[in-house]
């Protein structure tokens, strides 16, 4: 149980308040956000779906590995079924999609280089 006399005491906290610098005000306020860069955004894009390509093609491979194996003529036919026949079959669609992918990276790549940041300058003079 807590006292009269310590409630008191306790000062009720405001939340806070923004600073009331002028510099601070004004530099928001004269920033201006840099405008979007697409071949930037569009490089990424391709980067990025390189990478989950090179993701899917290793999971593809870790699942079709069972089927890759000489088969036992002991085992019977039962060693490649399941997931794992579905990833050997799936194997050379994924192989080349990742590889189409990572052609899309590399393009897009030469062609920021060459031609897609020079859409990027600013127009004021000072940056």
């Amino acid at each position: 149980m807590s006292s009269p006399r310590r409630s008191a005491r306790i000062r009720r906290r405001y939340p806070a308040q923004p600073p009331r610098d002028p510099f601070t005000a004004l530099a928001f306020e004269e920033l201006q956000r840099p405008p979007a860069h697409p071949a930037k955004d569009f490089l990424g894009a391709a980067v990025t779906l390189a990478i989950a390509g090179a993701i899917l093609l290793l999971i593809t491979n870790t699942l079709a590995r069972p089927c890759r194996a000489q088969l036992n003529p002991r085992a019977g036919p039962g060693t490649c079924v399941g997931i794992s026949a579905i990833a050997h079959h799936a194997h050379g669609v994924v192989t080349w999609g990742a590889a189409a992918c990572a052609a899309l990276a590399v393009a897009t790549f030469v062609w920021y280089m060459f031609w897609g940041y020079k859409g990027n300058r600013h127009p004021s003079g000072n940056r």
